[in-house]
């Protein structure tokens, strides 16, 4: 596969998951607006962001705790 190829596969795969939270978030909300969605689709990527990074915090911690007892 090229690398354009890749990026597209990457680019195609990323649209289908925001399609797929954005149904999620219009089934939990029937008759939201178009503005309240987007708002609502950038809150919760934000949220797995900040939820990604404070896990890897959480197994950096445990790494260097468990390293200090050996």
């Amino acid at each position: 596969m090229t690398p354009e190829e890749r990026v597209n596969l990457a680019i195609g795969m990323s649209d289908v998951c925001v399609r797929v939270c954005a149904e999620g978030i219009k089934a939990q909300y029937p008759g939201i607006s178009e503005e309240e969605l987007m708002e609502k689709l950038r809150e919760r990527f934000e949220w797995s962001k900040r939820y990604q990074k404070s896990k890897r915090y959480r197994q950096l911690y445990k790494f260097s705790k468990e390293s200090k007892e050996v």
